[in-house]
């Protein structure tokens, strides 16, 4: 016999035990902004954020092409941090015309309106599916909150896309375009798309990519985007020949190379795994499942082979989606600790595999197993 609708006598309990974690850990999330831009100023670490405070610097100079000159590019991150090692800019000249409207301001300050602004972007694009307090307890906001990376921006444009598309698809699609700023992100949106011959939403997503790399074009020059093209020969031979800590890294391409695997071998385990992605979103889409936003975005993370905790921060969407699963309450919880684990490796205290891989998969396959019987109401957004 099926199960009612109401709540059992157990699930209060539980969902106030979700929400107390989900408060403290979004609290510190908060506290992170303060005490990071503090340490920013009075003790200048070399942070992600400096690289595209630099890039934005070179383009406000008139000097675009440099921001992708390692030299010069390194030059000016110097006068802001001390960096010991390199820290580049290899994103598409797209994403160098919004650094610029923040590197006006002095490296420390500029963090703050850009962290800021790029949470409420985040925050915005899920407040449909969860709850902010929720959304901010995913572990990748606190890796994006300290060190200014582009998650919050990446997964406000890839959720805001992945969940208007269906009912508004020139809008859907028109965000989608924007992820041409990161690029390896977006590789399954055509599949969705297609699957679900939303042919509306392929063609704003095409009208957008191609508006914005031809307004980078128009203002920062093609000698930009030649320096570009050669910032990703350069980085591509530099991701393949380094050798990681592969622990840092989130990818079902660096766990194997952790493990010992021979950099062939984990290249293609990693493309067994991305056209199974691939597939599984296909399905989805063409199907109609309820649920085809969530897995497009667990689906997304087998895709690139170079994968950091803070891309992660998309996992946010199945995650809200079975916090609604009245029987397996400890699915959600375990994906969660699964995203937590590797945060520890940046304080030293975990030198492991990165888990972020198990917990994409833990979502895919709660998803794909999920009774929609199962699903209590306004779980996620309580």
């Amino acid at each position: 016999m099926g199960r009612s609708n109401s709540q059992s006598p157990g699930e209060p309990a539980r969902l106030s035990a979700f929400s107390l974690v989900a408060r403290a850990f979004a609290t510190i999330v908060v506290i992170s902004i303060a005490v990071a831009a503090y340490v920013y100023q009075s003790q200048r670490p070399g942070v992600d954020f400096v690289s595209f405070w630099a890039a934005g610097r070179l383009m406000l100079a008139g000097t675009a092409p440099l921001a992708y000159d390692i030299v010069a590019h390194r030059a000016i991150e110097l006068t802001m941090v001390n960096l010991g090692g390199l820290m580049p800019f290899p994103y598409p000249p797209p994403f160098l015309l919004l650094t610029g409207t923040f590197a006006f301001l002095p490296f420390w300050i500029a963090y703050l309106p850009w962290i800021i602004g790029t949470i409420a972007l985040y925050l915005f694009a899920t407040r449909p599916f969860v709850a902010p307090r929720f959304a901010l307890a995913h572990p990748g906001a606190l890796v994006n909150a300290i060190i200014g990376q582009t998650g919050f921006l990446t997964s406000a444009i890839f959720l805001g896309g992945a969940t208007l598309v269906a009912k508004r698809p020139v809008l859907g699609g028109a965000i989608i375009g924007m992820l041409v700023i990161k690029p390896q992100l977006a590789v399954l949106f055509p599949v969705a798309l297609l699957g679900s011959r939303n042919w509306r939403a392929i063609a704003a997503a095409a009208a957008s990519a191609i508006a914005l790399l031809a307004l980078a074009a128009a203002l920062l020059g093609i000698e930009t985007y030649v320096a570009f093209l050669s910032m990703a020969q350069q980085q591509g031979a530099f991701l393949s020949t380094r050798e990681w800590d592969w622990g840092e890294q989130a990818s079902v391409f660096a766990v194997f190379r952790y493990f010992g695997t021979g950099r062939e071998l984990a290249f293609a385990v990693q493309g067994v795994f991305a056209l199974a992605a691939a597939a599984l979103t296909w399905r989805a889409w063409a199907s109609g499942h309820p649920h085809r936003a969530a897995i497009l975005a667990a689906s997304a993370l087998f895709v690139p082979p170079y994968l950091f905790a803070y891309d992660s921060l998309i996992l946010v969407l199945p995650l809200a989606v079975l916090l609604k699963d009245r029987d397996r309450p400890w699915l959600p919880a375990i994906a969660w600790l699964l995203l937590l684990v590797p945060l520890f490796g940046y304080v030293g205290l975990y030198e492991g595999p990165n888990t972020i891989p198990l917990a994409a998969a833990l979502c895919l396959w709660g998803l794909l197993t999920l009774r929609q019987a199962a699903i209590q109401p306004q779980v996620a957004s309580a």
